[in-house]
């Protein structure tokens, strides 16, 4: 049975949320280790740059990880995600998932680079104080016991009718803006897909940022090419971005806006972002979307963890 790591390797997070979050999980059955430097605290950053370094690089590399946790977003990956690159490819992808959102959208891009899969999901301090039956917990704990996942969202005005199938890719949509010219770059993440034969479904959210930024950004998706590219795109929750009379139009008009000389389906509303009810998303991994005018329908392909938990 594989296990799951806990890393923090972008800000720091109260020590006891991440003993809970791995108490938690390990009621559920899993074996589960948290990183040397998890609970560590270095300013606004879990710890110093070479230390998360080193918890990430053990954690990508060791054969005995399935699932490598991180205990929260908040900014620091930017500094380190060469070096974390760099010191997986000299030690070997151990091919373990990575899971979290935000700032984790760095790894998630890191991790398309080497080929795997990871999940857009919650982190730490949602597993340790949501209840039992809440959905994000029910529907991550699915993925880690190796099941498929299946959404039905209700309609939007601004959907897009259609059908689309294609390797579901995305995060944090100020994240993946924030690393354009690089090489975890989202054009080259399309580009490889593309080169391997399949689409790229984008799926994008947001968390407080003013409604000019989110259109400035989806604007860079589409100069870039990557909205041309694209076979579909699922548009999730911008928490805390108010709309703004100025600009002639919602926040989500101006993303439909965006993509309006496109054939493909668009659909809006899917519930995953900086909210409680923040469901899982895999990433890596085929999925297909279905959207009418009464709903929208989105299945996901189940992951290769090799988790194998023991029955509680």
């Amino acid at each position: 049975m594989k296990q799951i790591r806990i890393i923090s390797p972008s800000g720091a997070l109260d020590a006891e949320y991440i003993q809970q979050a791995a108490a938690y999980l390990r009621t559920q059955g899993f074996d589960v280790a948290v990183a040397p430097h998890a609970c560590d605290r270095w300013g606004r950053f879990a710890a110093r740059p070479d230390e998360r370094v080193a918890d990430a690089v053990d954690a990508l590399t060791d054969k005995n990880a399935g699932l490598v946790l991180c205990s929260r977003g908040g900014y620091g990956l930017q500094q380190i995600i060469d070096k974390i690159e760099r010191g997986v490819r000299e030690r070997g992808y151990n091919h373990a998932a990575v899971c979290g959102f935000s700032d984790i959208t760095e790894l998630h891009q890191l991790i398309a680079c080497l080929g795997g899969v990871s999940v857009h999901g919650i982190m730490c301090k949602p597993l340790a104080t949501l209840p039992d039956d809440a959905q994000p917990r029910q529907a991550l704990l699915q993925l880690l016991r190796g099941e498929a996942l299946n959404y039905e969202i209700g309609p939007s005005p601004l959907n897009r009718e259609g059908e689309a199938a294609g390797v579901l890719r995305g995060g944090n949509l100020a994240v993946l803006c924030g690393l354009s010219g690089t090489p975890y770059d989202i054009t080259q993440t399309v580009a490889r897909d593309r080169e391997q034969g399949k689409r790229t479904l984008l799926f994008i959210e947001d968390v407080g940022e003013p409604h000019y930024k989110i259109d400035r950004m989806i604007h860079q998706l589409r100069l870039s090419g990557v909205l041309a590219e694209i076979s579909g795109l699922l548009a999730g929750q911008f928490a805390d971005c108010e709309d703004d009379a100025d600009m002639g139009c919602t926040l989500l008009e101006s993303i439909a806006d965006a993509v309006k000389e496109y054939d493909y389906p668009v659909l809006f509303g899917v519930p995953a972002g900086h909210v409680t009810h923040n469901m899982p998303l895999p990433f890596g991994v085929d999925a297909t979307i279905r959207v009418t005018k009464k709903a929208g329908l989105i299945a996901c392909s189940a992951l290769p963890l090799g988790l194998e938990p023991r029955t509680p």
